[in-house]
């Protein structure tokens, strides 16, 4: 079944859940609500096959220097990919707020780019949750969310509001999943004149993440 059609499905059914390939999501009973959703947080599949093979590498990443953090992950061709600066005071603190691990953005770009960030995670705390805490750390405002299956993990999906000082409205898409005690959180942001342009890459490339040891 192609994305359309699954778009289609989904106005139709507004209730239960909805399976694309590879992704599979929690349907609201909004179909308004549901459509903005879809528009705003496209699937992976939004991407062609092709196109990834043409526009994107595969990029390997041990931040912190400890296996246990390594990942995988897809980055657009001419965007550049470091792993962030972190205060070891802020791995100490691991549980109290997410810690940047990778940053990628096109080469001499400010108003777009893509972060990874980890939060260890104390006891039951549902995702849902730990998203909104994500959101109100930034002092962002939720557009519109969604929960998603994809690969057999558990995500939850945002589109958070905020405003830069030097850049005006910002809208970012935040996906987060755990995996034992650590909550990956991915983060594709930019200007919010330009996000439609960025959308399906910031979709693509969080479908890619692979978290794993060596």
């Amino acid at each position: 079944m192609d994305s359309l059609s699954c778009r289609a499905l989904a106005v139709v059914f507004a209730v239960g859940l909805l399976a694309c390939p590879g992704r599979t999501m929690a349907v609201p009973a909004d179909a308004q609500e549901l459509a903005k959703a879809q528009d705003s947080l496209p699937s992976a599949d939004a991407v062609s096959a092709d196109e990834l093979r043409k526009n994107y590498g595969r990029r390997q990443f041990t931040p912190f220097g400890d296996s246990k953090f390594y990942f995988e992950i897809f980055s657009p061709n001419g965007w550049e990919s470091h792993l962030s600066e972190v205060d070891p005071d802020q791995l100490a603190h691991d549980t109290e707020g997410p810690v940047p691990m990778a940053e990628f953005a096109p080469s001499g770009a400010d108003d777009v780019g893509v972060q990874v960030l980890y939060l260890r995670v104390k006891g039951d705390r549902p995702l849902a949750k730990i998203l909104d805490t994500f959101v109100q750390q930034n002092n962002g405002k939720v557009v519109t969310r969604q929960s998603v299956e994809v690969k057999g993990r558990k995500m939850e999906e945002a589109l958070m509001s905020t405003t830069a000082d030097d850049l005006g409205p910002i809208l970012t898409r935040v996906a987060l999943f755990q995996r034992g005690d650590i909550a990956y959180i991915l983060s594709g942001w930019s200007v919010e004149e330009k996000y439609d342009k960025f959308k399906r890459l910031f979709a693509a490339v969080e479908a890619s993440f692979e978290p794993g040891a060596k």
